[in-house]
Order: structure tokens, then C-alpha cells, then sequence
């Protein structure tokens, strides 16, 4: 079993359970963030669900797309079931809430069976933790893509729109070429812009 030693203020060491790995999704029912051991719990690297639809772990039931359905919609306070093939996981969710108490996001954990399960207020503090710390990265690498990647990305297209101009009449397959560069730049762009969409 995982265990964080913290001091209490007494200065004297007590174990708490830590997630084998954790996650969010948004309302649009995408990975808001993903970190941890997550191949025994969804199949797949944490890597290959960052902003990915629920639909890539959700079974022919639709189990995850209706659990989390009904903890956006309110009617779950805090939920917990269990995952692997033994069942050797506990999962936690909880709905993280925005100012208007309206859910933002649902916060998932994963503890092994043989970890003690932290108590739903401490679950949720500890999802609104987590959505709190990833905002301001989340904010600064929006302004990242937009202000640089997507500002360089727009300026190489216009310059390809002018060379493509340029070179129309000397050549029949450069226009073409540029026609097909200049799809791909679009495609990049919609892509940033769908990541950099408020969730």
C-alpha cells in the first residue's frame, strides 16, 4: 500500500492513503488531466488519454459515460466502484464545483483494494486540490499556444499564401504543394484552438 508520511502539528508522522493514479474530466466529458499508474485501471498510458474523449475507455454499457453523467448532473455526492481485472482497485470520483456550485469537473482517484479509501470531504478537497493546481499551467500553456504557436503558425501560412501567388505561374504542381502545406497549418491551428478551448 502507498502512504504519504505527514506531520500532524504535534510533529508526529501519520500515513495517508495516495492514489496509484488520479484524474479529471471536463463537461465536454474529456481528460482534464491525467497522472499516475493508469494502465491497470483504463488500459492505456496516461499520455494516450490527456484530452481525450471518455469514449476510449467507456465499454459497450457505457458505465463511464453514465457515472459520470450523473455526478455532472448533480445527483451523485461522491461515488466509489471498483476497477482491474480482480477488482484490486477502489475508484473515487467527486464532483468538483465551480463559484455558481454548478460541477466543473469530476475528480477520479485509484487506490488499491487493500488501501484504506480517504472519507468523501477529504476526496473532495482533494479534487478540488487538484483541478486548483492545474489551472494556472493550464492558463499559462493556453497563453503559450495562442500568443506564440498559433501567432507563428498563422504568419507561415499567409507566408506560403504569397509564395503560392508567386509561383502559380511557373510551375503547375507548386500551387498544389502549397495548397496541401497550407491544409496541414490549418488542421495544427484547429487543433490548438481546440486545446486551448475553455473547458
Amino acid at each position: 500500500m502507498k502512504e504519504a508520511s505527514v506531520e500532524d502539528d504535534t510533529g508526529v508522522s501519520q500515513g495517508k492513503p495516495v492514489p496509484s493514479c488520479q484524474w479529471s474530466f471536463n463537461r465536454a466529458l474529456e481528460f482534464h488531466h491525467v497522472s499516475g499508474d493508469t494502465l491497470p485501471i483504463f488500459g492505456r498510458h496516461a499520455a494516450d488519454l490527456s484530452h481525450r474523449h471518455v469514449s476510449i475507455i467507456d465499454d459497450p454499457s457505457k458505465a463511464w459515460s453514465a457515472r459520470l453523467g450523473r455526478l455532472f448532473r448533480g445527483q451523485d455526492a461522491v461515488q466509489t466502484s471498483s476497477a482491474g481485472p480482480k477488482g484490486e482497485y477502489t475508484l473515487l470520483h467527486v464532483p468538483v464545483r465551480g463559484r455558481d456550485r454548478s460541477v466543473h469537473y469530476v475528480a477520479g482517484f485509484a487506490f488499491p483494494s487493500s488501501s484504506p479509501v480517504p472519507a468523501p470531504a477529504e476526496a473532495q478537497l482533494a479534487g478540488d486540490a487538484v483541478i486548483q493546481a492545474l489551472e494556472p499551467e493550464r492558463t499559462r500553456i493556453n497563453r503559450f499556444l495562442h500568443d506564440v504557436i498559433a501567432q507563428s503558425l498563422s504568419g507561415t501560412g499567409f507566408q506560403l499564401e504569397l509564395l503560392a501567388l508567386e509561383i502559380q505561374a511557373q510551375s503547375a504542381e507548386a500551387p498544389t504543394r502549397a495548397a496541401e502545406i497550407q491544409k496541414s497549418l490549418d488542421q495544427v491551428l484547429r487543433l490548438i484552438r481546440r486545446f486551448n478551448a475553455p473547458d
